[in-house]
């Protein structure tokens, strides 16, 4: 389980009497319940803190060095073998990590390792692949001891918790132990099984026993060999710190050649400038000379224009007043004609309806019997359609027949028109008509029964006097 750290550092920077370091350090060394703890440089201050610690082993810290969101981590590990602990200091610095950063976490690396003292292994890796239990083994100075002696040492069985509370607030009796007591402790909490006893899931224990007893050679020849590492990230560290001094040196001789550079140009985008403003003052004043003759032309032109436009105004002005009595005169002309078409109709309607009731008179009293009244031609119009047809038609008192051909009369005809019952009456185009204001012997047969009206015209006037006097008398039976 991973003990996550949000609280920040000192603003000063934490040193290693920060009890959340110091008090996970003691449970690492003093087999608690914590195995790593990761340390990493605060978001808000440039000192380090505590992120993280864990009680699952390598595997664990490993794994929260890859999801974390930091870069670069410091970390102290402890690697348990047979009735032994490594411990080991890690610093992890991934590919591409600036150099500055580098220098910056090497120095920080070297300080970590002054807080945790005693016999250690120092190892610097850029990819998480080569953090394993044997790197850290090969870089052991000598044998690991069975316990490291720390001041203050935590009880095993109590746990460290992530806000890592004081230690001053735990009882004395709890704190205080012999090294037998602890011991004992510690046999009870591991599960009895032969073979190597470890704490960790990631590396099991049949893995120190398939590599046998560590060998980690002369502890003189372990001493010079990390003095000569820790010499050589010394002269890297220098190294970088000159690389940065000669870029930052060259950095600043290129921005002053850039900044005179850009003076230069700022000279001559100047020097260009006032030209081409002199240039423009002349060509604008020789332009505001030729506005002003053109403006002096176009007020002439205007006024000119202006004296026409009135003129012409007048002349359209008395123009439309003898439109508009002509047309008026016109408009009162047509309304005189008009009323005497009107007059005149209404006329031949009377005298077609007294013609068409004489005549059905005289056939009645001569016995003719319920034959046709009349046939003829006519065109007619539907109220449904838009197109005229031209047909044959014969009359009788009750209904109109409509044939397509004269030679069809007898036979069933194309439409029929019944008048019995109908109340059939004829209007004039100015009766609501006005679409057969322009046919010639045009009139519309309207029903008082409801049916849509039908409209015909004949050949001459008398044909229509003759039609419509008939279907105006038709009786009502």
């Amino acid at each position: 389980m991973v003990s996550m750290i949000s609280r920040h550092s000192d603003p000063s920077g934490t040193t290693s009497s920060d009890p959340d370091i110091r008090l996970a350090y003691r449970s690492i060394t003093q087999h608690g319940s914590l195995d790593w703890l990761a340390l990493t440089y605060g978001k808000w201050s440039p000192g380090l803190r505590l992120s993280a610690a864990g009680s699952q082993g390598l595997s664990e810290l490993k794994q929260y060095i890859a999801q974390s969101e930091q870069s670069v981590f410091l970390a102290f590990c402890r690697i348990p073998l047979d009735n032994a602990s490594s411990f080991a200091t890690i610093t992890y610095i991934p590919e591409g990590t600036s150099s500055l950063r580098k220098a910056r976490t090497a120095m920080s690396s070297r300080t970590v390792q002054s807080w945790f003292r005693g016999p250690q292994a120092t190892l610097t890796v850029s990819r998480l692949e080569d953090l394993t239990v044997g790197a850290i083994l090969d870089a052991m100075p000598s044998p690991p001891s069975v316990s490291v002696s720390v001041p203050l040492p935590l009880p095993v069985s109590a746990p460290v918790s992530s806000a890592f509370p004081s230690i001053d607030s735990a009882p004395a009796s709890a704190i205080v132990r012999s090294s037998s007591e602890a011991k004992q402790d510690r046999e009870k909490a591991l599960p009895a099984a032969p073979g190597p006893v470890t704490r960790t899931v990631s590396e099991p224990a049949r893995y120190v026993s398939m590599r046998g007893p560590p060998n980690f050679g002369d502890p003189r020849t372990r001493s010079e060999q990390r003095e000569a590492q820790r010499r050589r990230a010394d002269a890297e560290v220098r190294a970088t710190l000159r690389e940065e001094a000669a870029r930052q040196a060259q950095i600043k001789a290129q921005q002053a050649e850039e900044a005179q550079q850009a003076e230069d140009a700022e000279r001559t985008r100047r020097e260009r400038l006032e030209r081409d403003l002199a240039r423009k003052k002349a060509v604008r004043m020789a332009q505001e000379e030729a506005e002003r003759v053109e403006e002096e032309r176009l007020a002439r032109e205007r006024e000119e224009r202006r004296r026409r436009g009135a003129e012409k105004r007048a002349e359209t002005t008395r123009m439309l007043q003898e439109w508009k009595l002509e047309e008026e005169n016109r408009r009162k002309e047509l309304a005189r004609a008009e009323e005497e078409l009107k007059r005149k109709a209404t006329a031949r309607r009377e005298a077609a309806r007294t013609s068409a009731t004489k005549r059905r008179r005289e056939s009645r009293m001569a016995g003719e019997g319920p034959g046709p009244l009349e046939a003829g031609w006519v065109t007619v119009q539907n109220s449904g359609s838009v197109a005229w047809r031209r047909r044959y038609f014969q009359l009788t008192d009750t209904v109109l027949r409509l044939y397509k051909h004269e030679k069809d009369v007898g036979g069933v005809p194309s439409d029929v028109i019944v008048l019995k019952g109908a109340e059939p009456t004829i209007k004039e185009w100015y009766e609501g008509f006005e679409e057969l204001r322009s046919i010639p012997h045009a009139f519309a047969l309207v029903f008082g029964n409801g049916e849509p009206p039908v409209m015909l015209f004949s050949d001459t006037a008398q044909e229509k006097d003759l039609l419509s006097g008939l279907l105006m008398t038709c009786p009502d039976i």
